[in-house]
C-alpha cells in the first residue's frame, strides 16, 4: 500500500477510438498505484474500457466534437471510476437482457453485464448533458478482516 493515496487521475479526449490507448494507460497507472491484485486489475481494465467504449460509441456517437471524460479516485482499499459522455443520456434498464435466449447469439449487448460483473458497484446517471457512469471496486486483499 502506498502512502501517496488517495490520488485522483483525470483525462478527457475527443470521442474517437484512437484515444482509447491514452485512456488505457491512465487506467493501468491507476490500478498499479492502487496496488490491486492481478485479478482486480483485469476486472478494472475490462469494466473501465467497456464504459469508455460505450461513451465513445453509444453516448457520443463517435462525434469528435464531443468529449469523453475519465476520473479515477484511488484509495487504499478501493478505486472509484467515473466515465462521462456528452451525448443525450440513456436508460440502462431499457437495454435488452443479454442472457435472454433471443439475445444469446447477438454480437453486442454484453458491456453493461460485464461492467456489473467486474465491479462492486455500478451506477448510471443519465441527463440531457450525457451519461455519467460511476463504478467502484473494493480490493479484497485490502479489506478489513471478515467477521466469522
Amino acid at each position: 500500500m502506498s502512502n501517496s493515496l488517495p490520488q485522483v487521475l483525470m483525462h478527457s479526449a475527443p470521442s474517437l477510438y484512437e484515444h482509447l490507448d491514452a485512456f488505457a494507460q491512465i487506467v493501468e497507472s491507476a490500478v498499479r498505484l492502487a496496488g490491486a491484485s492481478e485479478d482486480e486489475q483485469v476486472d478494472l481494465m475490462v469494466a473501465v474500457m467497456e464504459a469508455l467504449n460505450n461513451a465513445i460509441d453509444h453516448g457520443n456517437g463517435e462525434d469528435a466534437s464531443k468529449k469523453v471524460h475519465l476520473k479515477i479516485d484511488i484509495h487504499p482499499a478501493s478505486i472509484t471510476v467515473w466515465v462521462q459522455d456528452e451525448g443525450g443520456g440513456f436508460d440502462p434498464n431499457a437495454t435488452p437482457d443479454p442472457v435472454a435466449p433471443e439475445n444469446l447469439m447477438n454480437n453486442s449487448g454484453r458491456g453493461l453485464l460485464m461492467m456489473r460483473a467486474f465491479m462492486d458497484e455500478v451506477d448510471f446517471m443519465p441527463s440531457q448533458k450525457g451519461t455519467l457512469v460511476k463504478m467502484i471496486k473494493y480490493f479484497s486483499s485490502k479489506s478489513s478482516p471478515s467477521h466469522c
